[in-house]
């Protein structure tokens, strides 16, 4: 192709620096940690409608959807329903959830069904549903375009290209990825990433071809094994830093001059900016889930203590002092409650101290204090976590 000479099949990355290699270790080594966590469905179901919340407002946003993340959840959970003038958006957005939703059922079923192009063409008739009016004369929804097409200073390929491209496109896919022995997940990883930079440089259909990016890059991770919460984060994190996501697209590509591209690409730079943001969302993944971890073991301690202490038959003191050390575990985990405070931490809490004096408070924090379950640091009480410090200290000393 004379006009976009850097679309090669199969793409020529060059020698990956050491950093990349790093990256990818650290990724692969976190992904693994993250598939191990066990984690109950109740709490499982929370994270996975967490993720795809913000996978769907970031992929959505960065194309201009103005909905905030809140707003986003609140319509998938079916309690915002969105003005007139605003309803291509919502659409936008119940697209979205309905694609991820149908790639999830279809991957984590165990789907094998090659990529081809009647494939992207029903994502992209599910990505651009009922958007008709919304969207340009010449876009053909489930179709590739047939006009020239300008992404900001980036000219798409041609579009009589465009099915050979895409053809190209998807026997690459279709391949198996080199990758060293104990980085397969990590090739995988690069693999979604050079799909997504190859799927804009050809940019095949007349809209719709970013959120199309994003999502045959989810896809690509699913079937690597990548967990579906974290499968989402590369999103979110293109989202958080929009300004350098558009730059690395510019820069792998170059500039138009004389009638055509270079030949040479820029794959390594948008690889390792997604690589290094990819590795800061699984850390900030892994934290999220590992605090939810402590949670359910210290919820589980409290009633065990109290088990062990005072066997089934609590006193009715025993009963408020078990849902007060409760409540402060689920609703105020991480900080610090005053004596003052403690009324209106849950309903619960309100009627049981509703007509009771302040000393009866303080009894019962003094009584979870002597049971080494409550914490005063100076400016309130806490739960004493620190006595869970202990285990995690023995797992990883097993482990190791």
């Amino acid at each position: 192709m004379t006009t976009h000479p850097f679309i090669k099949f199969p793409p020529n990355f060059g020698e990956f620096p050491a950093r990349v290699w790093l990256l990818l270790g650290e990724i692969q080594a976190r992904i693994d940690h993250i598939k191990k966590l066990p984690i109950p469905r109740d709490e499982s179901n929370l994270l996975r409608r967490m993720y795809l919340t913000k996978g769907v407002h970031s992929t959505t946003a960065i194309e201009g959807n103005s909905f905030s993340e809140e707003e986003v959840e609140r319509i998938i959970e079916g309690k915002l329903q969105a003005p007139p003038s605003r309803e291509y958006q919502q659409q936008q957005i119940d697209n979205m959830v309905e694609a991820f939703d149908v790639v999830g059922k279809t991957q984590l079923g165990g789907s094998s069904t090659p990529f081809s192009l009647e494939l992207l063409n029903s994502y992209h008739k599910i990505v651009l549903n009922k958007l008709d009016d919304s969207l340009a004369n010449e876009v053909v929804i489930g179709a590739l375009r047939k006009h020239r097409v300008m992404v900001g200073r980036y000219l798409a390929a041609p579009p009589e290209d465009c099915p050979q491209l895409v053809n190209k496109y998807c026997d690459w896919l279709n391949q198996d990825m080199p990758a060293p022995e104990g980085y397969e997940i990590a090739g995988q990883i690069v693999k979604a990433l050079v799909a997504h930079v190859y799927f804009a440089w050809i940019h095949p259909y007349g809209d719709g071809n970013g959120r199309m990016t994003r999502l045959i890059e989810f896809v690509i991770l699913l079937r690597a094994g990548v967990p579906d919460v974290a499968a989402h984060l590369l999103s979110n994190f293109y989202n958080k830093t929009r300004d350098q996501y558009y730059s690395h697209l510019q820069d792998s590509h170059g500039e138009y001059r004389d009638g055509s591209y270079t030949e040479k690409s820029n794959l390594l730079g948008f690889i390792g900016y997604a690589l290094q943001g990819f590795k800061d969302e699984l850390d900030e993944q892994f934290s999220i889930i590992h605090a939810m971890q402590v949670r359910i073991i210290w919820h589980d301690y409290i009633h065990a203590e109290f088990r062990k202490r005072f066997s089934e038959n609590l006193s009715p003191s025993r009963q408020r002092q078990k849902r007060l050390i409760l409540d402060l575990t689920i609703h105020r985990f991480d900080e610090a409650v005053t004596k003052d405070q403690i009324r209106d931490v849950t309903p619960a809490l309100y009627l049981a101290y509703a007509e009771r004096n302040k000393r009866m408070i303080q009894r019962d924090l003094n009584a979870l204090v002597d049971m080494e379950l409550l914490i005063h640091d100076g400016t309130g009480y806490k739960p004493n976590t620190n006595i869970l410090i202990g285990f995690f200290a023995n797992v990883r000393a097993e482990e190791n």
